[in-house]
Parts: C-alpha cells; sequence; structure tokens
C-alpha cells in the first residue's frame, strides 16, 4: 500500500475523530466563536489604523514565517540574529529581558533591519555592502558635530565619526557595548548576530530590566535614543511585531505535534519529495528559516560542524528523544537555540535551518527513529502535521519514500 493512501486513511479518521469532539463541545464553543468572530472583524481597522500612524503601506501577514521569509521585511538570518539576542539577553546582564520584536522595532527604524538602501544579508551575517551613517561634522541640520574617535577604524573616516552597522551605533558607544553574538572571536558592528546582542546590551547595561514591560522600554528606548518621536516610532513597530506569533510553529489540532517549519515555506509536493537513500525528507527553505519541534521531549544532544563534512554529516542539528518514545532529528542549520538536556514542546523554536555538514543547498533534513532504532518515512505524517492533524509516526512506513 503507498505511503500517500497510508496518509489519506489516517487523515480522514483523524479528521472524523476530531469532528466527533466538535460536536460533543460545540456548545462550549459558541462564546469563543464570537470572540473569534469579533476579532475578524475588528482586527483589520485596529492594523489598518497602525499602518497610518506608521506611515507605511498594509501588509497582509500570513503564519508563524511572515517575518522570517521576508514578507514584513525581515531577512531570515536577521530574524535569527534577533532570537539569539532574545535568548541569550540574561547572559549580557541578569535579569534583563528582551523579546526580539524590541529588537526588530529598533533596527526598522534605524536601518530597515540591514536592508537600508538595498543592502543584504550574507548567511553568517554580514551587512553587505557595510553600513554607515552620515559625517557628524554639523552640515546636515539637528545633527551633531562629532570629531573622529575611532580612527575611522570602524567608520571609516579618520576625521569624523560616523554611526555603523545596522544598529547605527556611535564608535563610542560600539567599544562600550559591542558583543560578540555568534562566537566567532570578533566583534563586528557590520554583523547582524553581534549587532543584535550589541542592542541588547545598550538596553541591558545602562539599566537592566523587563523590557517586556512598557515603562520599562520606554524609559530604555529614551536612553537609545533621546526623542519622543523616535520611542513613538519604534513602539509602534514593536507592538506590530508582537501581533504576530513568528517563534510559535503550528501545532496541531490535539496539542500533541507541530509541523517542523513554517507553513507557508512548503507545499505538499515538497513535502511528499522522496529522500535520496534512506528514508528521511529534505525540505528546501531559505536559510534563517525558523525550525520549531515537532513533538515534546528532551534534548539529548546537539551536533556541531566540523572540516570533515563526512564525519559531522548532520551539521548544526537537534537530536530529540520524543516523549512518544521516538527519536526526532534535525540537521544543518545556521544555529541552534536549545542545549541538550532541555526539555521542550511542541512547536517550540529549537533552530534556524542552513546548509550547514554533508549539505550543498540550505534545507531541514528531518528524520524519525522509531523506539527499535529503525528510520521512518516521515512524509505522510508530515502532511499530516501540515494539515492540523496530530498523527502519530506509528502510521510511518519504513520503505517506499527513498528514490
Amino acid at each position: 500500500m503507498s505511503w500517500h493512501i497510508v496518509a489519506k486513511v489516517a487523515a480522514n479518521i483523524a479528521k472524523r475523530k476530531l469532528a466527533d469532539k466538535a460536536t460533543e463541545a460545540s456548545t462550549k464553543l459558541g462564546l469563543k466563536h464570537v470572540i473569534i468572530t469579533i476579532g475578524i472583524v475588528t482586527a483589520p481597522v485596529a492594523l489598518i489604523l497602525l499602518m497610518l500612524m506608521l506611515g507605511v503601506a498594509a501588509v497582509v501577514a500570513g503564519g508563524p514565517a511572515a517575518a522570517a521569509s521576508g514578507a514584513l521585511g525581515i531577512p531570515p538570518v536577521v530574524f535569527s540574529a534577533y532570537v539569539a539576542a532574545e535568548t541569550n539577553a540574561p547572559d549580557v546582564a541578569e535579569g534583563c529581558v528582551v523579546d526580539w520584536p524590541i529588537i526588530a522595532g529598533i533596527w526598522k527604524v534605524e536601518s530597515n533591519h540591514a536592508t537600508y538602501r538595498g543592502r543584504t544579508v550574507t548567511p553568517n551575517g554580514i551587512v553587505t555592502p557595510p553600513l554607515y551613517g552620515i559625517t557628524l561634522d554639523g552640515s546636515t541640520p539637528g545633527t551633531a558635530r562629532i570629531l573622529d574617535t575611532d580612527g575611522g577604524v570602524l567608520d571609516g573616516d579618520p576625521t569624523w565619526d560616523r554611526a555603523v552597522g545596522p544598529a547605527q551605533f556611535l564608535p563610542g558607544s560600539w567599544r562600550a557595548y559591542g558583543q560578540d553574538g555568534n562566537n566567532d572571536g570578533e566583534k563586528d558592528p557590520q554583523n547582524v548576530f553581534d549587532a543584535a546582542l550589541a542592542t541588547v546590551a545598550h538596553l541591558c547595561l545602562t539599566a537592566p530590566g523587563d523590557y517586556t514591560n512598557p515603562n520599562d522600554l520606554a524609559a530604555a528606548l529614551l536612553r537609545y535614543n533621546n526623542s519622543t518621536e523616535y520611542v513613538e516610532r519604534v513602539t509602534g513597530w514593536i507592538d506590530y511585531y508582537r501581533s504576530f506569533s513568528f517563534t510559535q510553529g503550528q501545532v496541531t489540532a490535539n496539542g500533541v505535534y507541530a509541523f517542523p517549519l513554517p507553513l507557508d515555506t512548503v507545499t505538499v509536493a515538497q513535502i511528499r519529495r522522496t529522500h535520496h537513500d534512506y528514508p528521511a525528507s529534505d525540505l528546501l527553505v531559505p536559510e534563517g528559516t525558523p525550525v520549531y519541534t515537532a513533538h515534546p521531549g528532551t534534548v539529548t544532544r546537539i551536533s556541531t560542524p566540523c572540516a570533515d563534512t563526512q564525519r559531522c554529516r548532520c551539521g548544526w542539528g537537534v537530536h530529540i528523544a520524543g516523549a512518544d518514545g521516538y527519536a526526532y532529528t534535525y540537521c544543518h542549520g545556521t544555529r541552534t537555540f536549545v542545549q541538550a538536556g532541555a526539555d521542550v514542546t511542541a512547536g517550540e523554536l529549537i533552530m534556524a535551518s542552513g546548509d550547514t555538514g554533508n549539505s550543498d543547498t540550505p534545507h531541514l533534513h528531518f528524520q524519525i527513529r522509531n523506539p527499535n532504532g529503525a528510520l521512518l518515512c516521515p512524509q505522510p505524517i508530515l502532511e499530516a502535521w501540515w494539515n492540523g492533524i496530530g498523527l502519530s509516526p506509528i502510521a510511518a512506513p519504513t520503505s517506499g519514500c527513498t528514490r
């Protein structure tokens, strides 16, 4: 029997079960339906008003991939830098809480997420060409006159200072708050991972706080740029980005499983694609695409890249012992967001996709092993999860998905 048929039969069974449960609970859900309907009717009005206030064109947001896929103008690698900086904020200053929309709001105003005037960001996070602010020689109305403080090392100007990088730090500020966000031994203001963590440092080291609190946030933004208009613009964008759940995957209807990528980054045809030599799935997605946990469990190992790609085939990868007894593997990331021993939930952000290890193009390599250690064909399971159906890997065949 074809695994396509297995998937269809299992999906129909699951749908019937969900329909039965929905019928039993329909009276309980009446109020929720009313609330959802009100939200659908009123949300566009609020969004249009927000867009008019910010002076930007309205954007129709999709699923969790909207930001990472560029629909909101955030390149995937930049999005990864934001999430990494949020994760590492407590390491910069104990007790400091900075969620990624804060960094995104600041960078939207400062450099349009490192894309100002057509700039691009390399897979390892370098802004190309380098981003510099105007020469601070006092000739531009409303700007300061600042003589050179870095010998032109950071800003390329040995006479006057200029703001540098996507976060637009002055050379003196970079020396005070610059960070090595990608652990390459350098603090580079033109690297988005370094600059994103430096943005956190500027907020946290001046006055640590919980910047998800509006009052703490407003005070911190004034320290970042002493302008009420600036604070209003940035907080407008922060509120906008917070209205989307980019760091949470699409969990199935039963709450047990989740599709491991943003739904709008792949098609059914891609999901059904066979693997080259053994049961697994290669899902082609842009570098930096969020990767989510497919099922709750415990991280058993984080794999890392090395010079010998045959020995370190997985590259950056996350290996999870699922609560259902199955083992889940995610490979070829650009970076991981969890550590070995961590307990994870379905839909939790664990990695950003890439092409590290034995890979020649950005993609997510995903595989499932049953309790006996046998590799399973994940294609029908992935398709069910993509459709919101919490199908267990027990339904997955062990053959028929290679070419």
